[in-house]
């Protein structure tokens, strides 16, 4: 029987082969994105499984009651993990993680960014991150002991052998290498370069910080994990944690309690502040699977209003059918087993465009999340599933319409009569039209939010300005050598980019008073300021007296409002404090800038002189060779920067980089705008084919008696252009409310959206829909009345 039900499908579509190819094309899209998601849940349920006994560890996580948003934290106060070592039965083991290990790794002449952990000597016993050099059960036990991956080893020490040797870790001193690990799978909450022992921060803050008051109430960057013995019911010890709570915040006013959560629901798991290593939340996880539905929903639709658009030409079959004693459930099961065989079909061209986006997308996430999607019998298995899901969803609708067909009815070629047939095939295609043009507004403002963001007027120089990272060489050996390459012009060094980094936040108060102000700093020498061509309202620069300048700070124009004056030249000569102590006199005031990025609204600012602090070299360049004048500064490199890397960017190819997010928006968007628009077509493309084929004597005869071509597109056309003016009326208005809040939030400086982004937005989607439905009523409205009025 069934081979019989794939025997008649396979007889239905080929002879229907312009209406199958739609549905196939429409479906394999909508189900690409699907595919992806299957295919992202798949790899987030393999998240740590590699570690053995994985159903006994635990994280100890906090909630906060505070009556307001009652937050919940990954983190947990250090001094916890005491109370479950000795006053907790049935825990084998408790380790304590400190994400705080961050900074400069210096060795010798090299100096690369290592971030990681501090740890207790347990973790390697509770968590199966195997070491290839080193004593798992040593490693982390004796102060200042360090074990970092493979990776960051090679990149430390090259091919010599690691064990043994020290570096030293800006803020933090120096550390013996006692092991080295292997690169940690990508499935892997937490994601580091390095742990270190976590005797390190008790002989650095002493012994009294594990149980010192403030550290219950601010516990930041502190997680505590443990491994229960096997037997034991973790509902003991989550009771034996709810005692600790109610003991440690008995006198707070704001009451906490802490929860054990299992290492399989970390990821995918609830929304939490200050998690640790990689997230994914069910909230994130829900929103990406509705996405994947914006597009699957509609190609569906498609394929229901598409079936049962053919019902004249299915009639007289079913009908047949049924006097030769078919079955209701028989007539079911045929249009079931089509709508799957479609899908499945379907299936392999998605399988072939989920290949092709997955290394996009997955390049997109390297910023937030290692992520592996390539395919497993899992998630092959998933997606034939789905497939065969979405066949039966897709196929109901039809086959209960079809099914109930008297025979009568269906021989004498007459449709079953629902009124909302008409609206449900209106309301898809303008459904269809509202998604793809809000696709299209949202890339094209954030189209115009980028080219704002980049063309904007920052109020500094940045044309023709070489960055370069100094790394750990001399500002002032840099300064003697590159101020010899005749296309460097001027040099100045700054601890941050302008523009880019906002640098530290701190307090400066005032002179022989408590009050302070807050604002941000940069390290400055004394050739940047005219090396940025920044405008002084008032006072002089740095000179060349540095002992002079290290007493002296510049500030700008909301610093000077801060103070409460009226005129830049009154903040001269007033003092202030620095948080390390040191008195400094403003000797100069500029005009508003933007130190930090776009999202920031200008606030207090002020360039400083430290010379310890300078990481990055600004060389104005006067040449167009700008690509020959880079690789002579990477020869000279080599000579004074040791074995390090020369790392040089243009300052304004920086500016641009630091708003590569809206290009990845946009991608993101742009692709869901590609496939809704596609679908869209297709749709409207299969119904206006469909709709004018029933047409074909109307048209004939108006033909006949007059009717030009022209007033039969109009004719044709004039429904589908109303549902487009519909869906265009629904759309702009939320799109515009939606984006002018969500760039207000998201940037402080941000385009208002207009006309022109409107215009744009609308007449691309009217473009694409009346081209669609053009290439269907032109063909019409041309043929020849004759071909189908030689039967009447």
């Amino acid at each position: 029987m069934l081979k019989n039900l794939f025997k008649t499908a396979y007889r239905n579509l080929s002879k229907n082969k312009f209406f199958t190819v739609l549905n196939v094309l429409g479906l394999a899209l909508g189900m690409s994105l699907s595919l992806l998601f299957i295919a992202l849940l798949s790899f987030l349920s393999r998240y740590d499984n590699f570690h053995p006994h994985k159903e006994r560890i635990y994280r100890v996580i906090t909630q906060v009651h505070d009556k307001v948003e009652n937050p919940r934290f990954a983190s947990a106060p250090v001094g916890l993990a005491y109370h479950l070592e000795n006053n907790f039965s049935g825990i084998e083991n408790v380790v304590r993680v400190h994400r705080s290990l961050y900074g400069d790794a210096v060795y010798g002449e090299k100096k690369i960014r290592l971030g990681g952990y501090f740890a207790d000597p347990a973790f390697f016993e509770v968590f199966n991150f195997p070491l290839l050099k080193g004593d798992k059960t040593t490693a982390l036990t004796n102060p200042n002991s360090i074990v970092i991956s493979e990776t960051e080893a090679r990149k430390i020490f090259g091919e010599k052998e690691a064990i043994g040797e020290m570096i030293r870790m800006e803020g933090y001193g120096n550390f013996v290498v006692t092991g080295i690990i292997k690169d940690l799978p990508v499935n892997s909450h937490m994601q580091f370069g390095a742990i270190a022992s976590f005797a390190t921060i008790i002989s650095d803050k002493g012994t009294s910080f594990l149980q010192r008051e403030e550290g219950w109430r601010s516990f930041e960057n502190s997680f505590v994990y443990l491994r229960i013995l096997e037997g034991t019911d973790p509902e003991n010890i989550q009771q034996g944690l709810n005692k600790v709570a109610k003991q440690q915040y008995a006198k707070q006013q704001i009451k906490t309690s802490f929860k054990l959560q299992a290492l399989d629901d970390i990821v995918p798991g609830p929304q939490l502040y200050d998690s640790l290593g990689q997230t994914w939340d069910y909230l994130s996880l829900f929103l990406t699977g509705l996405i994947t539905l914006v597009v699957l929903v509609p190609a569906c639709s498609n394929y229901i209003n598409l079936s049962i658009s053919q019902s004249l030409e299915r009639m007289r079959e079913i009908g047949v059918r049924k006097v030769f004693g078919a079955q209701k459930e028989q007539i079911f099961l045929q249009f079931i087993v089509e709508s799957t065989t479609i899908v499945l079909v379907a299936l392999l061209l998605s399988g072939m465009i989920y290949e092709i986006i997955r290394t996009d997308f997955i390049s997109q996430m390297v910023e937030t999340s290692p992520i592996d999607l390539s395919p497993t019998w899992v998630t092959f298995l998933g997606f034939l599933s789905f497939a065969v899901l979405v066949g039966i969803i897709a196929g109901i609708v039809p086959a209960l319409y079809f099914s109930r067909l008297s025979p009568v009815n269906a021989l004498k070629g007459k449709e079953v009569k629902t009124s909302g047939r008409s609206l449900f095939r209106k309301v898809v295609l303008t459904t269809q039209f509202m998604l793809s043009l809000g696709f299209i507004m949202a890339v094209v403002i954030m189209l115009r939010q980028y080219q704002f963001s980049v063309n904007y007027d920052f109020g500094f120089d940045q044309a023709n300005v070489l960055d370069v990272e100094l790394q750990n060489v001399d500002p002032q050996i840099f300064k003697n050598e590159y101020g010899k390459v005749p296309s460097v012009k001027r040099i100045s060094m700054s601890s941050h980019l302008l523009g880019i980094e906002p640098g530290p936040e701190r307090q400066l108060q005032f002179l022989h008073q408590e009050d302070s102000i807050g604002a941000f700093s940069i390290s400055v020498d004394e050739a940047f300021i005219s090396n940025m061509k920044l405008k002084f309202l008032a006072g002089n620069d740095f000179t060349q007296d540095k002992a002079h300048n290290a007493k002296q700070i510049i500030v700008n124009q909301e610093f000077v409002k801060k103070l409460k004056l009226t005129e830049p030249s009154a903040a001269i000569g007033r003092w202030f404090v620095l948080p390390e102590g040191k008195a400094v006199r403003i000797s100069g005031v500029l005009k508003s800038f933007h130190f930090a990025d776009l999202k920031e609204e200008i606030t207090p600012f002020f360039f400083e002189y430290n010379p310890d602090t300078f990481h990055f070299a600004n060389l104005k360049l006067e040449t167009s060779d700008v690509a020959g004048s880079i690789t002579a500064m990477e020869t000279l490199w080599k000579r004074i920067g040791g074995e390090g890397k020369f790392t040089a960017q243009l300052f304004s190819q920086e500016i641009k980089s630091a708003y590569d997010f809206y290009i990845m928006v946009m991608k993101l968007w742009g692709f869901l705008g590609l496939l809704a628009i596609t679908v869209a077509c297709l749709g409207l493309l299969g119904t206006v084919s469909f709709t004018i084929k029933k047409r074909y004597k109307e048209i004939s005869i108006r033909k006949v008696m007059g009717a030009s071509s022209e007033s039969l597109v109009l004719l044709l056309s004039k429904d589908f252009f109303i549902l487009m003016v519909i869906a265009s009326a629904i759309t702009i208005p939320v799109m515009y409310f939606m984006f002018t809040h969500l760039l207000a939030t998201t940037q402080h400086y941000s385009i208002e959206i207009g006309f022109l982004e409107i215009f744009i937005s609308v007449m691309i989607m009217m473009i694409l829909g009346l081209a669609t439905i053009l290439s269907q009523t032109l063909k019409a409205a041309n043929a020849n009345p004759v071909e189908f009025l030689r039967a009447e």
